[in-house]
């Protein structure tokens, strides 16, 4: 890449282009210090950060979640709005769910009978993480240092256990437990991962991005499961001053014009 760049560059002497080349983490950044803009050489510099089109089209299948829960289909929803990714969506009434949750699993949609399923094409994908991470490589929005790639990775592993204990107190019978969770449980989740991100994030606010700047699986995990925790109230937005790479995350991710406009439907 760095031979290509520097050919390129003596080949735009006859422009008067002058091209500062940064490598960092092995990613390439271009920048057009003077001259008139050389579309040619342009194109062959944005193809080190284009996004790919996926090639079949997706449809995301997931629960109708009551009161702006995102769940975990949510977390898929919320990546593919954030990197642009065009899809449909097919949400399933609770009083459908055991028909059709009897369905995937007798049609082998997914053996698990599980959600959300994602269709691309005639093929169903389940287990929203892997899911996220299989499009953002198809998308070929996954970073370009592999390092960045396994830290979303251990965060989403060790998100996991999280979003289950989340689970079982906001739909769970036990009032007891749900206390316990909410005064216990929440504040020594918040203080781990706040944690993880002071020590592994590579960016100022996301453990890493796309090559796009975008966050990736675990950074839109994290930003989903604070969000349920908000809006199911296990945990009071205020609480988040005390954790500020989440609260930094949070608010971060919330902003982001498609995010947003899911949020305020």
């Amino acid at each position: 890449q760095t031979k290509q760049l520097i050919q390129l560059k003596r080949d735009s002497t006859q422009t008067k282009h002058n091209f500062h080349i940064e490598k960092h983490r092995n990613q390439f950044f271009v920048e057009t210090v003077l001259g008139n803009t050389n579309s040619f050489l342009l194109k062959k510099f944005c193809k080190m950060v284009e996004q790919k089109e996926i090639p079949e089209k997706l449809k995301l299948i997931y629960l109708d979640l009551p009161n702006g829960l995102a769940g975990r289909g949510g977390v898929t929803r919320f990546f593919f709005l954030i990197h642009g990714i065009p899809f449909e969506e097919e949400t399933i009434s609770f009083a459908d769910w055991p028909k059709r949750k009897a369905a995937f699993i007798e049609e082998g949609v997914n053996p698990a009978g599980a959600v959300p399923i994602t269709m691309l094409g005639d093929k169903a994908y389940s287990q929203h993480i892997a899911t996220s991470r299989y499009i953002a490589r198809l998308a070929q929005v996954v970073s370009k240092d592999e390092h960045d790639n396994f830290i979303q990775d251990l965060v989403a592993d060790e998100y996991q256990s999280w979003r289950d204990a989340w689970v079982a107190a906001a739909f769970g019978e036990d009032e007891e437990a749900k206390s316990k969770y909410q005064k216990e449980g929440v504040p020594a989740k918040l203080k781990l991962f706040n944690e993880l991100y002071g020590k592994f994030k590579t960016k100022e606010v996301y453990l890493s991005t796309s090559p796009q700047g975008k966050p990736l699986w675990a950074d839109v995990a994290i930003f989903g499961l604070l969000h349920d925790h908000i809006t199911s109230k296990l945990l009071v937005e205020s609480q988040l001053d005390e954790v500020p790479h989440l609260k930094s995350l949070y608010k971060e991710i919330g902003a982001i014009k498609e995010v947003n406009e899911w949020l305020s439907k």
